[in-house]
């Protein structure tokens, strides 16, 4: 389908055929470190829930969704990019859908034109169009390496290999209008392999205002961990994924919204994260202790 920004979308929710094949071979290109990295057998196990009993169960437990798998063209043929992103209609929020942009890349030969944005506008719309409304907003909400937490060794193997440095990135979904959660996210561990992924930052693109309903985003989780991470297994057997849950339904239940930073004011005089450790005196535990004491540098002045 051609999308009026010029890209050409193919869509699958199967873990095989074409399309697919070629939204695996540019993200098995794209990624690098091994707790943030799915292996194909994931994929396809995430894709089958999809279909058959698996999804009929799974949507009696957390409600309607869709897992797909987007490749894009740029209407003359050239491969641009991909995206791997979960949907689902907000149980908390019933005017708003939710989605989880699991993985976003863009072919080397593709970068610096524009087509981040063009991506996840095309992802935004292919959540909507999942259950058939155009009147919803949809939150998306986007995973981060967080450059404060990360191991400097990964820090570096991910920049040198994507030639895209950690803190260049959150600035660029900054002007893109991310808001960063201030929220403590782990992501649980994406399979028996691998351990939970401590060294992320959780943002949102769509939200309006400087808070985020503890519910709304209680409820999103709940879906993305028990469908995509863990695969539909039992989540009262994983730890990183339940504590989460519970910490966000005590702050719902005490009606205490979450809130957010806004990125793109709190960086854009920033150009490197050592300026960023120069403006605040110290280096933060995390980008969110970071955005915290930028909050409050530019409250006293």
């Amino acid at each position: 389908m051609t999308h009026p920004d010029g890209l050409v979308i193919h869509t699958t929710d199967r873990g095989e055929g074409p399309i697919f094949e070629r939204f695996f071979a540019g993200y098995d290109r794209a990624f690098v470190l091994a707790d943030e990295k799915e292996d194909i057998e994931g994929f396809r196990a995430c894709l089958a829930l999809n279909h058959g009993a698996a999804h009929e169960r799974l949507t009696m437990e957390y409600g309607p969704f869709r897992e797909l798998c987007l490749v894009a063209d740029d209407g003359e043929g050239r491969p641009v990019g991909g995206v791997n992103l979960i949907a689902m209609p907000s149980s908390a929020a019933p005017s708003f859908i939710t989605a989880n942009l699991n993985y976003i890349y863009i072919e080397p030969e593709s970068r610096g034109r524009g087509h981040l944005a063009r991506l996840a506008a095309a992802a935004r719309r292919a959540a909507t169009a999942l259950f058939n409304t155009q009147a919803c907003p949809v939150l998306l909400f986007i995973e981060q390496n967080d450059p404060f937490k990360m191991a400097e060794d990964d820090y570096v193997r991910d920049t040198d290999f994507t030639g895209l440095d950690q803190f260049d990135r959150l600035k660029i979904w900054a002007r893109r209008g991310a808001m960063a959660i201030d929220f403590a996210y782990v992501q649980p561990a994406l399979s028996a392999d691998q351990a939970p992924d401590h060294n992320l930052l959780m943002s949102v693109l769509g939200a309006n205002g400087t808070r985020l309903d503890a519910a709304l985003l209680a409820g999103h989780l709940r879906s993305f961990f028990g469908i995509s991470v863990l695969k539909g297994t039992p989540m009262r057997k994983d730890v990183c994924a339940t504590g989460q849950l519970e910490a966000l339904q005590n702050l719902a239940s005490a009606h205490i919204s979450i809130p957010l930073f806004d990125t793109a004011s709190l960086l854009n005089r920033l150009a490197t994260r050592d300026a960023l450790v120069a403006s605040i005196g110290r280096r933060p535990a995390s980008m969110r202790d970071a955005f915290s004491c930028l909050e409050n540098l530019t409250h006293r002045r």
